[in-house]
């Protein structure tokens, strides 16, 4: 007894400073973003002080990073819809129909995501020229689609196949149609998947900065990006680049918080007994 009193010591010890480790980079930077500059380079570093609103009020009145924030929003949002759209039913099919060379294709789907970025971001930006899809909306989505898609079809594979199929099968024999087992039996079970991949989706597109930079100019320019302005000849402005970094961080955060119910697996568990 005491010494399962010890392990459960041991481990709440070992996830509360797993929680002091993740947490104290995203702290640091909202400090930084509420010191004046003073404060944020003094050493020893100041634990206690008056916190002030002005690298976030510079941010704020900055029009070129709002517009550049706004973006970012844009093109997040629209991929992550588009690669949930197209690539759960791709998924699908993959998992529950007989498709001819089924393993080739899913290679071929994930060869799409193996090249480093900075290997296509040259072509990109030539074909984009010639179509005049450079400083778009429609042509940084398409980039981020071709990053996306693959990594939503086997993300979403793998759920469906953990789902039995007996539950559709089940559906269609009581008067179901394909697409209804679809839409009312699988996609209720595979929320947690569908929650996750798109988190996951959105950070990748909200994150992404080289293509962004090669891509864009001053229309479609995103948060990444714009952020670098902060840095002159005159010096880097931590201040308010922290205060810009932390306005970066709260979508996804505030996304994982939304979703974090559906965040749970096994909800299918004891579903269908063999």
């Amino acid at each position: 007894m005491r010494e399962s009193k010890t392990k459960t010591v041991l481990k709440n010890i070992f996830v509360w400073l797993m929680v002091v480790f993740f947490v104290f980079p995203f702290y640091w930077l909202l400090t930084t973003a509420l010191k004046t500059r003073v404060d944020a380079f003094s050493m020893p570093p100041k634990w206690i002080f008056t916190p002030v609103f002005e690298n976030f009020a510079k941010v704020f009145t900055m029009g070129e990073f709002m517009s550049s924030y706004r973006n970012s929003i844009i093109v997040a949002v629209v991929t992550t819809l588009i690669s949930l759209v197209v690539g759960i039913p791709m998924a699908y099919a993959l998992s529950r129909f007989k498709v001819p060379n089924k393993n080739g294709i899913l290679l071929w789907i994930l060869s799409t995501k193996m090249a480093p970025p900075i290997m296509v971001a040259i072509p990109y930006y030539m074909i984009f020229r010639f179509l005049h899809l450079q400083d778009t909306y429609i042509g940084l989505i398409i980039v981020y689609l071709t990053f996306n898609l693959a990594f939503t079809v086997w993300m979403m594979r793998g759920f469906i196949e953990g789902i039995p199929a007996d539950l559709e099968n089940a559906a269609m024999v009581d008067g179901a149609t394909r697409a209804q087992a679809f839409f009312k039996v699988l996609i209720p079970l595979i929320r947690g998947g569908i929650s996750s991949t798109a988190i996951l989706c959105f950070i990748t597109s909200w994150n992404e900065f080289l293509m962004a930079l090669v891509l864009t100019s001053s229309n479609t320019k995103t948060a990444p990006v714009a952020i670098t302005s902060f840095i002159s000849f005159e010096g880097i402005r931590w201040g308010e680049i922290a205060a810009a970094g932390v306005m970066i961080t709260l979508p996804v955060i505030l996304m994982g918080i939304m979703v974090r119910k559906h965040l749970i697996s096994g909800m299918t568990m004891g579903a269908v007994k063999n």
